[in-house]
């Protein structure tokens, strides 16, 4: 989105939206299906705890903002809220790659785990 302008927003807008939308059912998903004992606590612990870390990323990524804007305003931008909005978004590609190498990780991780557990059930 930080390089997209005109029609192209509403397509990664569009392509962001699908991918929130797949994130939390898959998070909650994963802790009732691998740790299934925790019930519903679990699933909004896992919820809250997403939640929680929105609540302390707004001040940072507000503070983003308001530099980035500040910036424009120096450099004489002709729409400054353009490009402060593209220049946080651009800072903001951080969060899902993150998140990427995080789930690919927690994906090994969890493959691995299941790997000996087939391996010792079709010996019985």
């Amino acid at each position: 989105m930080s390089m997209a302008t005109g029609g192209m927003v509403y397509v990664s807008a569009i392509l962001f939206a699908i991918g929130v939308t797949y994130f939390w059912p898959t998070m909650i998903g994963f802790i009732a299906e691998n740790v299934p004992e925790s019930g519903a606590l679990g699933m909004s612990l896992i919820g809250g705890a997403g939640m929680f870390a929105v609540s302390m990323w707004n001040p940072v990524i507000g503070k983003w903002i308001d530099s980035a804007r500040e910036q424009a305003i120096v450099a004489s931008a002709a729409d400054v809220e353009l490009v402060a909005g593209q220049t946080v978004l651009g800072n903001l590609t951080i969060f899902p790659l993150v998140l990427v190498v995080a789930f690919a990780v927690l994906y090994l991780v969890m493959n691995k785990k299941k790997t000996p557990e087939l391996a010792s059930n079709s010996s019985l």
